[in-house]
């Protein structure tokens, strides 16, 4: 697949497929910044060309160590 990312443009491929009201194709950082916003509101992040959802996902985004990050 030769999604890019929907924040950054064509110049940016994607790592993730974001899945909720829509679908979303996101970068890596992107990815790591929107993390707990779009899990809070119920959107499943998936590696892109992956079926299943990632570990990550199912065990939280580890946001809870990184409380001092500023979004």
């Amino acid at each position: 697949m030769n999604e890019t990312c929907d924040r950054c443009g064509p110049a940016v491929r994607a790592a993730y497929r974001v899945d909720g009201v829509g679908e979303l194709y996101l970068c890596r950082h992107c990815t790591t910044r929107l993390w707990t916003a779009l899990s809070a509101q119920g959107w499943a992040i998936w590696p892109v060309g992956d079926h299943t959802p990632s570990t990550q996902d199912r065990r939280g985004s580890g946001a809870e160590r990184r409380s001092s990050w500023k979004y």
